[in-house]
């Protein structure tokens, strides 16, 4: 049997929930690669995360919920 990453020990579903978040934004579940894969994998999923964000407001303000 595979080792459980350490966020499977026991604890919330909040806490391993966001440490799965934050293994994956910072690029921990890519395995080994170079540092310039590692960090154009981050910054690609940040900017992602900040399109989430913008299409959100802009649908919430479309539709006239703010």
């Amino acid at each position: 049997m595979a080792d459980k990453p350490p966020y499977h020990e026991e604890g919330t579903f909040l806490t391993s929930s966001l440490a799965r978040a934050a293994d994956h934004f910072g690029a921990k579940d890519k395995g080994e690669m170079d540092p310039v894969e590692r960090w154009a994998t981050r910054v690609g999923r940040a900017l992602s995360v900040v399109a989430f964000v913008v299409l959100a407001w802009y649908f919430g303000h479309q539709l006239n919920w703010w």
